[in-house]
């Protein structure tokens, strides 16, 4: 087994269920605002379908676990919501950055950036500005368009 021939392996628990992100802000006082989002379609790590959507007990976990690790500012946190193990949500991962479906939040009207910038400058974070819409769907698209090497300037490439 690779985990006997590594001191100290981190194992992570193989979770089903429906993944999420909650892209969150966290102000100087520790109040949290989280917008929760259902990764739909995830491709390289990223999300590329997703739907946002309420759930408290989610909300309620996300916002706990940043609490837990004493988070300011924008975060994501990702999980699961479960019916086979024995909580019912679970947690799998906190990036203290603003993630790259943010624009999900943005259009479901939480005004993520600009009470991100209050935040930055000192101003007061307004929560009641980052609440938002369920039901609301993003879809990106990402294409390699080359790969192939490309002549320098001035340059032959015979």
């Amino acid at each position: 087994m690779l985990c006997e021939l590594v001191a100290d392996p981190i194992v992570q628990e193989r979770i089903t269920g429906t993944e999420f992100s909650a892209d969150c802000l966290v102000d100087r006082d520790g109040t949290a605002s989280v917008i929760l989002r259902h990764r739909l379609l995830v491709s390289g790590g990223m999300s590329m379908v997703a739907s946002t959507f309420h759930y408290e007990e989610a909300t309620q976990l996300v916002k706990a676990t940043l609490a837990a690790v004493k988070a300011t500012g924008p975060c994501d946190v990702q999980g699961f919501i479960t019916t086979d193990h024995p909580h019912p949500v679970v947690i799998t991962e906190v990036n203290h950055r603003l993630a790259a479906g943010f624009r999900l939040s943005e259009a479901a009207g939480a005004d993520l950036v600009g009470q991100t910038l209050n935040g930055l400058f000192g101003n007061p974070v307004d929560h009641r500005r980052l609440a938002y819409e369920s039901g609301i769907h993003l879809t990106k698209y990402v294409a390699e368009l080359s790969t192939q090497p490309r002549p320098q300037p001035g340059r032959s490439t015979t």
